[in-house]
């Protein structure tokens, strides 16, 4: 069943072209949905016409099947986490919890019972007669998220709520937010533009560029079978190696017909210090080791070839010397673009 769906949606700001143009999209019932792209790729405008918070210019979204045209944000039965917590600083933890519920008149026992029960999934137990200037970042949020889940909402909206916070804050909400969303059973539609959290959070990614949707589907799929240059190089940390077939030093057997650019993942790569000429099985670039980057586990690598900057990411074990390699990657890791830019399978 589908939670959430976007059919034919636009959105223009006055006379200006739209920034969202005929935009189809489904978004399933207790998914965890990532809209995810660069800045100003229209994911953040997608989510507040989804909340109510703008009007679409044209077209139609549904959420559980009803027609949200003229339904208030407060009526959509949704509930949305922001970037910057939103919290009332004379409230204390309790007040801002409860707010909600005070304001559709939830009896005060129901209310209470509610509020006791999300401190402690939150961890917010001991906190609850703190104000807000009194928490760190990471406890604002979970203020903010606690807010929205005491309302039972079957949506949760978010956009970008762990951008405020400290690395090691962001890998702590995201393991929480996975378990929550496994505890709440909920639909979850996430903005944001860091990979890592969609790719660790997500169970469907929606890849956006400029309005469009230019890929959707699992972590895994997104990852391993990118449909175009766009989500290739977007996704993978470092991203995708692509280089024009054109400016290869030694041609790659068998590439299909079409071919115009190739691309492998920095991790499928392989360093080595000599050009075996009877290897028929492997893509090789030679190129001077420009860069290194040790990062405990793993090392990244940037070689200045005849194609360009090309990235090995090599697993920890004796560290690769300043001086010319070769890099190579078996045939079976390249991916073949087209002109358009769009994979060949």
């Amino acid at each position: 069943m589908t939670g959430i769906e976007l059919r034919g949606v636009e959105k223009a700001y006055g006379k200006n072209p739209p920034v969202i143009e005929n935009l189809d999209l489904q978004i399933e019932e207790g998914s965890f949905t990532i809209l995810l792209g660069p800045s100003g790729c229209g994911k953040s405008t997608i989510l507040r016409m989804i909340a109510g918070l703008e009007r679409e210019t044209a077209g139609h979204i549904f959420i559980n099947g009803e027609d949200m045209r003229d339904v208030s944000p407060g009526g959509r039965g949704i509930a949305m986490v922001f970037q910057n917590y939103a919290l009332y600083p004379t409230m204390t933890v309790k007040e801002n919890i409860e707010f909600g519920l005070k304001n559709i008149k939830t009896p005060k026992q129901e209310r209470e019972a509610r509020v006791t029960e999300v401190v402690k999934m939150v961890g917010l137990t001991n906190y609850v007669n703190r104000k807000p200037q009194h928490l760190s970042g990471g406890q604002r949020q979970r203020v903010a998220l606690a807010r929205a889940i005491v309302k039972k909402p079957k949506v949760f909206l978010m956009d970008e709520p762990l951008s405020n916070l400290d690395a090691k804050l962001r890998a702590q909400i995201r393991t929480d937010l996975i378990e929550l969303h496994r505890n709440l059973g909920a639909t979850f539609v996430y903005v944001t533009h860091d990979q890592v959290e969609a790719m660790s959070m997500g169970t469907d990614i929606v890849l956006l560029d400029n309005g469009r949707i230019r890929q959707q589907g699992s972590p895994g799929s997104i990852y391993s079978a990118p449909r175009n240059l766009f989500t290739a190089q977007f996704i993978g940390s470092p991203p995708m190696n692509v280089v024009k077939a054109e400016d290869m030093e030694y041609r790659v057997d068998h590439a299909p017909h079409g071919t115009v650019s190739l691309g492998f993942r920095p991790e499928n790569a392989v360093i080595v210090s000599e050009r075996n000429p009877s290897e028929r099985g492997r893509a090789l670039f030679r190129g001077e080791l420009a860069a290194r980057e040790i990062l405990g586990d793993h090392a990244i690598y940037k070689f200045k070839t005849a194609c360009g900057s090309i990235r090995a990411k090599i697993m920890s074990g004796s560290t690769v010397e300043y001086g010319e390699w070769f890099v190579g990657v078996d045939r079976k890791y390249l991916y073949y673009f087209d002109e358009k830019g769009d994979a060949i399978i």
